[in-house]
């Protein structure tokens, strides 16, 4: 008779070791936390005494919050009076021309171990930046579309406060791009940055376009002097292969990578180790059993995590988690195929200078891209700048699909001009380069299209020539680049070009895309929307795109309608950061909107033509909020008791609320660290995804 409680001994041994290892892990996070170093980053406050060296090899923490800032000052010398207090990150600033911005960091000795390095990454910033520590120049860049992050571990003094100031300054004289001194002198009273103006986004009017500010997260971090600088993923359908290029900081003959592909918490793929050559890498390894990203009927939005480790003579150095999903964006013939199936992308973009994008904030994004599932789109484009991190993460999650994009002039007449179109036009190609390599790894990323509407004085093929050689190298998933002869984007405008009374009867698209030899979609569809005959116009439009094989249509009506909100919560990713005062943003608060004669038209299309169902996904992790926390703490971590992610944290509230946010970038098992009445406190805790919408 069987024993039904009997476990045999393979098993018993099994669960035993299991719960060893377990133990021991929990042991030596317990290790590791009494060692890690809680920052308080308020102005003029220590850190909390006694701490010890932390044993994580890297950490993060978000220095949103409150900042000193002084407006319109030269770059040198530092302010030493006038100095304000405001919230970073902040809605950009116009009207402007320079803002100084400063914040200490008490670093004890403690942390200053050999061996480790130390960073700051501002994630939006306009349009020059500059970043100093205790009043020594560090690094510079040009630009807002990608972030930008600068080693200070030579400034950083244990013991004592260390001073963090950021020079920002709008497109002008040497701020404008590296080696010019730009004279824009013969520009018009009433737009004196004519040339300024054309290394930035258009934005509704003349004075928002040239913007100045920190409108990005700002973070400090730690990792290994010796790591894993850049991780490159390259996923096959095709081939059914799973490659990630490595790039290694450091290290010497014995140094080697592996990396592990995490499903959660289970590993499910191997990419055996390989030697560090001239600081670079190539992991890879046969994938049969993936399961596809992409909206329906692609896929799924799966994100799974590749954990890489550096080792040095077979020791762990450095670990790094990258999140990625799996699929291939190709092009066969005249169509573009997502995992083998003929792409059809129907979607829309934000406004210039969008408050859904510069909010900077998830939930009004996660809203507004719902808004849009339910309106019968699949697909976004940034179109007049780089969506944000935040954004991208969101479309990775959410299985929404995008177009590349960070740049369009789209001005008023002689609102920009070139200064040079060599010098912009290298400028510009060199922007692109670093923008792909910051956003390559997101699934979402279907095609690239980094610029629409140029500025006068340049020519689009040239530019959009130059553009893609400098994307091609950057990207080793290949994914097509559109108006550079891979993909040709379609404009359309409603009215009839015999009579702007009439609307147009799409037939000279359908021409266009019969005789193309090349993939075909309509980048957008403008004119006047208050004629009568819009709504047949649409449905007849969209019924040849779809029957002609076009890949898909980009619309910038808005989908719901609204007053806006006035967000009333603590944000996410840390104390004061996000603006308080009314937005015209979805009501994400109440999770309330009311559609639009487009939206409802547009989900009578979808349903008729490419599929009953909406889409109806939510984000897959999102954020986590620790409540009663008490009120002396200053800062908290969530360390990942599955080893899944990288130690995350922020400021908690200083309100007196007893709540720290967190954004998380995987579901799971979490330990909340955090230092109260000079004791190490340990809370665990289960992050689990967010609830449908």
């Amino acid at each position: 008779m069987t024993n039904q409680n009997f476990i045999p001994c393979a098993q018993v041994n099994q669960a035993q070791r299991l719960t060893d290892k377990r133990e021991r892990s929990k042991l030596a996070k317990l290790a590791m936390i009494a060692a890690i170093l809680f920052l308080v980053l308020n102005l003029g406050v220590p850190l909390m005494a006694q701490v010890m060296v932390s044993t994580a090899p890297r950490a993060e923490i978000s220095l949103n919050g409150i900042w000193s800032y002084v407006l319109n000052q030269a770059q040198s010398p530092i302010p030493s009076s006038g100095w304000q207090t405001t919230r970073i990150p902040e809605i950009e600033l116009t009207g402007d021309s320079s803002v100084w911005y400063k914040r200490t960091i008490n670093v004890p000795t403690s942390w200053m171990q050999p061996g480790r390095s130390f960073f700051i990454e501002l994630e939006k910033a306009g349009h020059y930046s500059a970043v100093y520590c205790n009043d020594t120049y560090y690094a510079e860049n040009y630009g807002q579309f990608s972030p930008f992050e600068v080693d200070i571990t030579p400034c950083i003094v244990g013991g004592q406060d260390n001073e963090i100031e950021i020079y920002v300054h709008k497109a002008d004289t040497t701020y404008v791009r590296s080696g010019l001194n730009l004279n824009q002198s013969s520009c018009p009273p009433s737009n004196p940055d004519c040339m300024g103006n054309a290394y930035r986004g258009s934005a509704p009017t003349v004075s928002q376009r040239n913007w100045v500010g920190l409108v990005g997260d700002i973070t400090f971090s730690w990792r290994p002097t010796e790591n894993v600088s850049d991780v490159a993923i390259v996923t096959s359908v095709r081939n059914w292969t799973m490659q990630a290029n490595i790039t290694v900081t450091g290290g010497d003959s014995q140094t080697t990578v592996q990396a592990t592909v995490l499903d959660g918490s289970n590993p499910v793929l191997t990419l055996p180790a390989q030697p560090v050559v001239s600081g670079t890498a190539t992991l890879s390894a046969p994938w049969s059993t993936p399961v596809l990203w992409g909206p329906a009927p692609y896929g799924q939005p799966k994100l799974y995590m590749l954990q890489t480790q550096l080792l040095e003579a077979g020791v762990a150095v450095d670990t790094i988690y990258t999140r990625f999903g799996f699929r291939e964006v190709w092009i066969s013939g005249k169509e573009i195929l997502l995992n083998g199936q003929p792409l059809w992308m129907y979607g829309n973009f934000f406004g210039k200078l969008s408050p859904v994008r510069y909010i900077n904030d998830r939930r009004p994004e996660a809203y507004w891209l719902w808004i849009l599932e339910q309106s019968g789109m699949n697909m976004i484009e940034s179109h007049w700048d780089d969506p944000g991190r935040p954004f991208l993460d969101l479309a990775d999650e959410m299985g929404i699909m995008v177009i590349g994009a960070f740049y369009c002039d789209g001005r008023p007449a002689g609102q920009s001009e070139v200064d040079s179109v060599t010098g912009w036009t290298d400028w510009m190609a060199s922007t692109a380069s670093t923008w792909v390599q910051a956003r390559r790894n997101h699934p979402s990323i279907i095609m690239w299209r980094p610029t629409d509407a140029l500025p006068q004085g340049v020519t689009n093929q040239p530019v959009y020539k130059a553009i893609a050689a400098a994307v091609q190298p950057e990207d080793p998933q290949n994914r097509p680049i559109v108006d550079t002869g891979e993909v040709y984007s379609w404009v359309q405008t409603i009215q009839s070009s015999e009579n702007p009374q009439e609307c147009d009867n799409g037939q000279a698209m359908a021409n266009k895309l019969a005789s193309e030899t090349i993939p075909m979609f309509t980048r957008e569809i403008s004119g006047n929307w208050n004629l009568p005959c819009r709504d047949s116009f649409f449905d007849t439009f969209y019924q040849l795109s779809w029957d002609g094989g076009g890949a898909g249509i980009l619309l910038g009506l808005p989908p719901f309608q609204g007053n806006g909100v006035t967000p009333t919560w603590f944000s996410i990713s840390g104390e004061g950061n996000r603006p308080t005062t009314h937005q015209a943003a979805p009501n994400w608060i109440a999770q309330q909107w009311t559609p639009t004669y487009y939206s409802n038209d547009s989900v009578a299309l979808w349903q008729t033509y490419v599929s009953p169902n909406l889409l109806a996904t939510a984000p897959q992790y999102g954020d986590y909020q620790a409540s009663g926390v008490p009120t002396d703490v200053q800062s908290a971590f969530l360390v990942s008791e599955d080893g899944i992610a990288n130690p995350i944290g922020v400021i908690a509230a200083q309100d007196g609320s007893g709540t720290a946010w967190f954004t998380v970038p995987e579901a799971g098992n979490y330990d909340l660290i955090y230092t109260s009445g000079g004791q190490d406190v340990v809370v665990p805790v289960t992050v689990n995804p967010p609830a449908p919408f």
